[in-house]
């Protein structure tokens, strides 16, 4: 079997359906935390988070009082991006504002939002572990030649 034959049927194939689980993994994400959260209102203003905003709502918890400059610089994200989805967290109640005007608005998580962020602590936990398990049968070359591999194939698309 030469190199592209052995690409297209032991790897890419495998990544394609590792893409197709972290996609559903998204809504696994949010269904984990509207399990274990038994308020059907925060249920309810969960799902209408993207996996994104609840990196972001992490944090808010982690960095607060956090302004949208800092909360840009910690993500790499673009204001536009942050204020978008700090909008959205602030409208469903996870957190607060302290001033009107954008640029210099203060956020802090509301008791829903730290126990929103307690919660996706506990699936972090869970799949840190499950990860941890799975490095581990690997030597860090092995494991820095993936990432290398991966980057390239990133890089090339």
């Amino acid at each position: 079997m030469d190199k592209l034959d052995f690409f297209k049927h032991h790897i890419e194939n495998p990544l394609i359906d590792i893409m197709n689980t972290r996609a559903q993994d998204n809504n696994f994400e949010r269904q984990w935390l509207q399990l274990y959260i038994p308020n059907r209102d925060l249920q309810y203003a969960i799902s209408q988070l993207s996996t994104l905003s609840l990196k972001l709502l992490q944090q808010v918890v982690a960095l607060a009082p956090v302004s949208e400059d800092q909360l840009v610089e910690a993500m790499d994200l673009s204001f536009g991006v942050i204020a978008k989805n700090m909008n959205k967290l602030s409208r469903l109640g996870f957190v607060s504002k302290s001033a009107p005007e954008q640029r210099k608005a203060v956020y802090q998580p509301t008791k829903i939002g730290i126990k929103a962020v307690n919660v996706q602590n506990q699936l972090s936990e869970l799949l840190d572990k499950q990860h941890a398990e799975l490095v581990e049968r690997y030597t860090p070359e092995q494991l820095q030649l993936i990432a290398t591999f991966l980057q390239d194939l990133k890089h090339s698309h």
